[in-house]
């Protein structure tokens, strides 16, 4: 009976660890396309996606934010895997200002909308095609850098051997000799500045693979920023 409680209670926690962002999901029956798909045009415009990666840059104009962003694949959570390596880059067309200072370079984000028409531009010098997703919601992730480090220490007392253990959730190795302590180790920094937000789906594609400014309603008045359900929190954060 304890073992059953304790694998279900697993299950649970694992879960939990793997959940969703709300402003990312979807309905189930909703299929999604991969960036793949749509890279080999085997998906239409108009289909449901799930994208991330990390900011490159971002554009307010008349017509619509766009934010740049180099394409990682997304975990089970929707962050983006970045062990994983990129194949490509996209654009998130927004119907709302954006403050460039939230979404900088190198933050890592993840956004669910529809597909657009694709969008030409350049990276550096070069022409470059951009697969399009117009966005319904995003979210961006918290910062973690670790910091490693190495101290040693000298002790009272003679010890001897090695040994194993754990320190803020990392597995670490120590030698011990003499009255030598050389400790070396992993410090995770967390930022806490995750930030989400839904924007209105009124956007369309562009006018194809020769546009390179995404077709939007025109607008008389100014754009309302996207709509953010939950305030930024610079509680630890650390430049990059």
């Amino acid at each position: 009976m304890n073992v059953r409680l304790l694998s279900v209670l697993c299950v649970l926690v694992l879960s939990a660890c793997a959940s969703l962002p709300p402003i990312l999901e979807t309905a189930k029956e909703q299929p999604l396309v991969t960036y793949e798909d749509v890279v080999m045009t085997t998906a239409a415009p108009g289909s449901m996606a799930r994208w991330g990666g990390v900011i490159a840059q971002v554009e307010n104009n008349a017509q619509a934010s766009i934010i740049e962003v180099v394409h990682y694949p997304l975990k089970s959570d929707g962050r983006p895997n970045l062990r994983k390596a990129s194949i490509g880059r996209f654009k998130v067309l927004i119907d709302g200002f954006i403050d460039p200072l939230v979404f900088k370079q190198e933050r890592v984000v993840s956004v669910v909308g529809t597909i657009g028409e694709p969008i030409e531009g350049m990276v550096s010098e070069q022409v470059y095609i951009y697969p399009s997703i117009i966005a319904t919601g995003y979210y961006l992730w918290e910062d973690i850098q670790d910091f490693e480090y190495s101290q040693v220490q000298i002790t009272p007392f003679f010890r001897f051997g090695h040994h194993f253990g754990f320190d803020l959730g990392f597995p670490f190795y120590r030698t011990r000799y003499h009255g030598l302590y050389n400790d070396r180790g992993r410090i995770r920094v967390r930022s806490n500045n995750t930030q989400s937000g839904s924007v209105g789906q009124t956007a369309n594609g562009g006018d194809g693979a020769n546009s390179n400014t995404p077709a939007l309603p025109p607008r008389n008045e100014p754009r309302p920023p996207a709509i953010s359900q939950h305030a930024e929190s610079n509680v630890k954060y650390s430049e990059k």
